[in-house]
C-alpha cells in the first residue's frame, strides 16, 4: 500500500517479528527474506554484508528511497537508531511482541487503501497528521 505523496509504500503482506516476510524461487532453491531486504535486492542495492536501514522508522515500509529504505551497515543503523530515540525497544519476548502487534495493526489499518488517521492510530504516531515527521 502506497501512502500518498512522499509517503511509505507499506507491506501488506505476511509479517514475521515486525516485519514484512516474503519466500520466493529462484534456481530451484527456495528462499525468506525480510520484505525490506527483498525490496533492496530488487533494486540492486544489497550488497554482502548490508543490512536494510529504515530511515522513516517504519518497519513494514519496502521504498528504497534515501527517506525511506537505504542499505547500510549495522553500525550505522545502530547510530541512526539512538539518534532517533528508539533503541532499546526489543530486549524481551514481551516487547518484540509488541512491534509483531504494531506491525499487525498497521497492515489492518491500510489494508483497504491509504487512511491517514487510521494508519497514524495504528503506528501510535499521534503527531497531527498535517504536520511532517521528526525523522
Amino acid at each position: 500500500m502506497r501512502a500518498p505523496g512522499n509517503g511509505c509504500h507499506i507491506w501488506t503482506g505476511a509479517i514475521s517479528d515486525g516485519y514484512g516476510r516474503i519466500s520466493w524461487r529462484r534456481g530451484g532453491v527456495s528462499r525468506t527474506e525480510y520484505a525490506h531486504r527483498f525490496a533492496l535486492l530488487v533494486a540492486g542495492e544489497l550488497t554482502d554484508g548490508a543490512i536494510g536501514e529504515h530511515r522513516c522508522n517504519e518497519p513494514l515500509c519496502v521504498r528504497v528511497d534515501p527517506g525511506h529504505l537505504i542499505a547500510s551497515t549495522q553500525s550505522a543503523n545502530l547510530l541512526y537508531a539512538v539518534a532517533c530515540g528508539r533503541t532499546g525497544i526489543i530486549r524481551n519476548a514481551t516487547q518484540r511482541h509488541d512491534r509483531h502487534a504494531r506491525s499487525l495493526a498497521v497492515r489492518e489499518a491500510v489494508a483497504g487503501g491509504w487512511d491517514s488517521g487510521a494508519y497514524a492510530r495504528a503506528s501510535g504516531n499521534t503527531a497531527p497528521l498535517g504536520e511532517p515527521p521528526l525523522f
